[in-house]
């Protein structure tokens, strides 16, 4: 983990928060970046339009 990532942590344990806490944020964040992607890439293959010629060569 880098320097900065573990300051942070130490910055929330400071602050008051627990282990579990920290815990919850990070797999709440993984799982809306998966989401975010997801609707990314389903919002570019409905953005792709595919034209006679290309099927055709």
């Amino acid at each position: 983990m880098s320097e900065s990532v573990l300051d942070m942590y130490n910055a929330l344990i400071d602050v008051g928060f627990t282990q579990n806490q920290i815990d919850e944020m990070d797999i709440i964040h993984h799982l809306q970046l998966l989401a975010r992607r997801k609707d990314e890439k389903q919002e570019k293959q409905q953005n792709e339009v595919v034209y006679i010629d290309q099927i055709l060569g």
